[in-house]
Parts: structure tokens; sequence; C-alpha cells
């Protein structure tokens, strides 16, 4: 048992190093419009905003597996979860794919909760994929709102100099929050599955987001580069407006207790944004390899987590 416990740690951890890596264009851009600072200094306000949000209100999504998707709990249970969301995380980096940890996590409890007997709460599962559906389309209109407002503002600033100041504080809030909403939710999601096994609650919270914040400083450029240019590139004010309306999407979720996609957000966020631009300039093959990527996230945990079963 101590063993399976060290294993649900080390997994727990690499979870969220990868997930970090997979989900930093959140914290960084999301156009290469917002390169007006420093890859470096985005990432530490950003991992500043994953670490607090980890903690703050990480707990929110305690049981949006265990009480949520499953009935019950165990410690096998958490060790196959953790070990199939981090093969599909894994795979998805590597091939710079930007992927919502929540699908393949959800896909993964249902095997789990059946072959355990843990009791899988089928209204809530409902729910979730409900969620699933209507962050990109949510996130697209907080994000095509907050674009109105931020022209409006500049268009009532007739200084350049004083234009260009509450640009690069906006950017700095943008990574704050984005960085956030993902502690939140994303990390939140690790650390309340992690919890029943583990346990030390702010010891745990901090060593999960700090995890996260590595992943984004060493291996996050590639995601970045796929959700911020070879998508669709959006001048700064429509990058920024799409990075804080996904972040605005995912911390409402989260207060309900729903696991969403930060991810899934923002590019939602850059897409509506791109259509009211009528930007017709769109790398199709690659969104459709985004979205088939959240199609095949749950199928492709569910069967890891089934193969990892057997194996057991």
């Amino acid at each position: 048992m101590q063993l399976l416990i060290f294993l649900s740690l080390v997994a727990a951890l690499l979870v969220c190093f990868v997930l970090g890596a997979n989900n930093a264009s959140v914290c960084i851009r999301t156009s290469s419009g917002v390169w007006s600072l420093e890859y470096l200094m985005l990432a530490i306000v950003g991992g500043l905003g994953v670490v607090l949000g980890t903690i703050i209100e990480g707990p929110k999504l305690s049981n949006s597996i265990y009480g949520g998707v499953l009935a019950n709990q165990s410690d096998k249970a958490t060790a196959i979860l953790l070990l199939a969301t981090l093969i599909v995380m894994l795979v998805a980096t590597t091939l710079k794919l930007p992927l919502s940890l929540t699908q393949a996590m959800v896909g993964a409890a249902l095997p789990v909760g059946l072959s355990l007997q843990l009791g899988v709460n089928w209204s809530f599962l409902v729910l979730v994929g409900a969620s699933w559906i209507s962050t990109p389309l949510v996130a697209g209109v907080f994000s095509i709102a907050l674009h109105a407002i931020i022209m409006k503002t500049n268009r009532r600033i007739g200084d350049i100099f004083q234009r260009t100041r509450l640009h690069v504080a906006v950017i700095m809030i943008g990574s704050f929050y984005a960085g956030y909403a993902l502690g939140a939710n994303g990390v939140g999601l690790i650390q309340g599955i992690s919890l029943p096994s583990i346990g030390w609650v702010l010891l745990l919270s901090a060593s999960l987001s700090v995890s996260a914040v590595a992943g984004i400083f060493l291996f996050g450029y590639g995601v970045t580069r796929t959700v911020s240019e070879r998508i669709l590139t959006l001048a700064g004010t429509a990058a920024l407006a799409a990075q804080l309306g996904g972040a605005l999407t995912v911390h409402l979720f989260t207060q309900f207790g729903a696991p969403v996609s930060i991810i899934q957000a923002v590019i939602g966020g850059i897409i509506g944004i791109g259509w009211t631009k009528d930007i017709v300039i769109m790398n199709t093959r690659v969104v459709l390899r985004v979205v088939l990527g959240w199609m095949m996230a749950p199928l492709i945990g569910l069967g890891l987590a089934s193969l990892l079963l057997a194996l057991t």
C-alpha cells in the first residue's frame, strides 16, 4: 500500500509538470503580438498565479473525481488514474498538441470505477460532458466582449505612452490570472484526486503547483507556438482578450467544482475573436487536429486505464 501511495505522489508531480508544459501558452501568450515582454517575465508572473490559484482555490475541485465522477476512493484507483493521465499528457506534449487533462482523467475514471466497483455517478458525468462543450463557447463570448472593452478603452486614451503602459499592465494581469485559473482548476483537480491517499494538504498544494511552474519554464514553448501562431495569429489586444476570456471562463466553472480545460477555453476565445474580426486565414488543419485531440482524450484515457487495470 505504501508503494501505491509513493507511486501516486510521483505520478501526481509528473502530471502537474506535464500539465504546465502543455498549458504554458495560457500563461505566456496567445499571440506573437504579446512578445513585447520577455517570455521569462511572463512565465514568472503566470507561475506565481499557478501557485496561488492552487493553494487558494484548488480545494474547490477536491470532489470532482472522488465524490463526483466516482462515488468512492481507493489508492489503487488513484495510482491508475494518475498514470493513465500522465501517459496521455506526455504523448500530447511530445506532439506539441494542447490537450485537456480533465478529459483524459475523466475518461480513465470510467473503467476504473466500474472495474474496482467504486460506483460511477452518471448524472455528474453528463454535467461534466456538458461543461466541456460549453467551455469554448462561453470563452468565445467572454473574449469577444472583453476585446470590445479593451478596444474602446484604447480609443479613449490619446497618449501613446500611457496606452503602452496600460497594455503592459493588462498583459501582466492576464498572465497572472490565466495562471491562477490553471492552478485552481487544473492543478486543483490533481490535488483533489491525490489528497485522500497522500494527505499533507498545504505541502501537497505547494509541491504540485511548483511542479507545474517548472513545466511551464522548461518545456512550454512548443505547445505555446501551436496555440499562438499555428492556429491563428491575433493582434495584441485580441490575444489578451482571448487569454482573459479563457481564464474568466475556467474561474467561473471552478466556483461550481466543474473540471474544465483552460487550454480549451483560450482556444475557444481565439477562434471566437477571429471570426468576429472576419479573419479567414486560419490553420484549419491544426484546429481540426486540436479538436480531434479533445475528442480522443477521454477514449485514450479510458483505454490506458483499462490496460493498466488488466496488468495489475
